[in-house]
Protein backbone atom coordinates (compact mmCIF):
# COMPACT_ATOMS: atom_id res chain seq x y z
CA UNK A 1 0.00 0.00 0.00
CA UNK A 2 2.54 2.70 0.69
CA UNK A 3 4.78 1.46 -2.59
CA UNK A 4 1.71 2.77 -4.24
CA UNK A 5 1.17 6.07 -2.67
CA UNK A 6 5.17 7.14 -2.94
CA UNK A 7 4.50 5.95 -6.81
CA UNK A 8 1.19 8.18 -7.24
CA UNK A 9 3.00 11.39 -5.12
CA UNK A 10 6.26 10.77 -7.89
CA UNK A 11 3.80 10.55 -10.50
CA UNK A 12 1.79 13.66 -9.24
CA UNK A 13 5.44 15.60 -8.23
CA UNK A 14 6.72 14.59 -11.33
CA UNK A 15 3.54 15.85 -13.68
CA UNK A 16 3.86 19.23 -11.55
CA UNK A 17 7.08 19.72 -12.48
CA UNK A 18 6.75 18.97 -15.79
CA UNK A 19 3.98 21.67 -16.30
CA UNK A 20 5.89 24.39 -14.62
CA UNK A 21 9.06 23.62 -17.12
CA UNK A 22 6.81 24.64 -20.26
CA UNK A 23 7.69 27.58 -21.64
CA UNK A 24 4.77 29.95 -22.95
CA UNK A 25 5.09 30.40 -26.88
CA UNK A 26 4.90 34.01 -27.60
CA UNK A 27 1.50 34.95 -29.73
CA UNK A 28 1.76 36.63 -33.51
CA UNK A 29 1.85 40.08 -32.22
CA UNK A 30 4.09 39.75 -29.42
CA UNK A 31 6.66 38.33 -32.29
CA UNK A 32 5.79 41.08 -34.70
CA UNK A 33 6.44 43.72 -31.67
CA UNK A 34 9.90 42.20 -30.85
CA UNK A 35 10.74 42.92 -34.65
CA UNK A 36 9.98 46.35 -34.50
CA UNK A 37 13.23 48.95 -33.66
CA UNK A 38 14.16 49.47 -30.15
CA UNK A 39 13.56 52.61 -30.09
CA UNK A 40 10.03 52.83 -31.11
CA UNK A 41 9.82 49.73 -28.69
CA UNK A 42 10.96 51.47 -26.17
CA UNK A 43 8.37 54.46 -27.18
CA UNK A 44 5.13 51.31 -27.25
CA UNK A 45 6.41 49.40 -24.41
CA UNK A 46 3.87 50.45 -21.91
CA UNK A 47 1.02 48.81 -24.29
CA UNK A 48 -0.27 45.62 -24.84
CA UNK A 49 1.50 44.29 -27.65
CA UNK A 50 -1.63 44.43 -29.98
CA UNK A 51 -2.33 47.72 -28.90
CA UNK A 52 1.10 48.79 -29.82
CA UNK A 53 1.00 47.13 -32.76
CA UNK A 54 -2.13 49.30 -33.94
CA UNK A 55 -0.78 52.57 -32.88
CA UNK A 56 2.03 51.82 -34.99
CA UNK A 57 0.38 50.91 -38.14
CA UNK A 58 -1.60 53.91 -37.27
CA UNK A 59 1.16 56.30 -37.39
CA UNK A 60 2.41 54.50 -40.35
CA UNK A 61 -1.37 55.04 -42.00
CA UNK A 62 -1.02 58.64 -41.11
CA UNK A 63 2.05 59.48 -42.69
CA UNK A 64 1.21 57.45 -46.13
CA UNK A 65 -2.06 59.76 -45.89
CA UNK A 66 0.71 63.10 -45.68
CA UNK A 67 3.05 61.74 -48.66
CA UNK A 68 5.61 60.33 -46.37
CA UNK A 69 5.13 56.42 -47.84
CA UNK A 70 8.73 56.19 -46.77
CA UNK A 71 9.50 58.24 -43.40
CA UNK A 72 12.47 58.64 -41.63
CA UNK A 73 13.20 57.24 -38.50
CA UNK A 74 12.78 60.81 -36.98
CA UNK A 75 9.68 61.15 -38.29
CA UNK A 76 8.27 58.08 -38.16
CA UNK A 77 8.93 58.90 -34.42
CA UNK A 78 7.19 62.35 -34.07
CA UNK A 79 4.35 60.97 -35.73
CA UNK A 80 3.84 57.61 -32.94
CA UNK A 81 4.59 60.49 -30.63
CA UNK A 82 1.34 62.37 -32.05
CA UNK A 83 -0.35 59.39 -31.74
CA UNK A 84 0.40 58.51 -28.20
CA UNK A 85 -0.24 62.48 -26.91
CA UNK A 86 -3.24 62.81 -25.41
CA UNK A 87 -5.63 64.89 -26.97
CA UNK A 88 -5.29 67.76 -24.50
CA UNK A 89 -1.92 68.07 -25.25
CA UNK A 90 -2.22 68.91 -29.08
CA UNK A 91 -1.85 72.38 -29.06
CA UNK A 92 -4.60 75.15 -30.03
CA UNK A 93 -3.89 77.33 -32.80
CA UNK A 94 -5.80 80.59 -32.54
CA UNK A 95 -5.68 84.18 -33.30
CA UNK A 96 -6.08 84.69 -29.61
CA UNK A 97 -6.73 87.73 -28.00
CA UNK A 98 -6.68 89.92 -31.98
CA UNK A 99 -9.11 88.52 -33.47
CA UNK A 100 -12.18 89.95 -31.21
CA UNK A 101 -15.21 90.17 -32.59
CA UNK A 102 -14.35 86.83 -34.23
CA UNK A 103 -13.29 86.95 -38.45
CA UNK A 104 -16.20 85.39 -39.92
CA UNK A 105 -17.97 86.26 -43.15
CA UNK A 106 -21.21 86.46 -41.05
CA UNK A 107 -20.24 89.26 -38.89
CA UNK A 108 -20.21 92.66 -40.65
CA UNK A 109 -16.94 94.59 -41.08
CA UNK A 110 -18.72 97.55 -39.70
CA UNK A 111 -18.81 96.91 -35.98
CA UNK A 112 -22.06 96.81 -33.95
CA UNK A 113 -21.38 100.36 -32.21
CA UNK A 114 -21.31 102.23 -34.93
CA UNK A 115 -24.75 101.37 -36.01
Amino acid sequence: MSRVLVAVAFVAFAGISHAQEQPRTPTADEQAFARLPQDVQGMLGGLPAREALQKYDYARQNLIALGAPNPTPERLRAQIEAVLAPRSAVPSYSAGATSFPALSPLVPAISFEYR
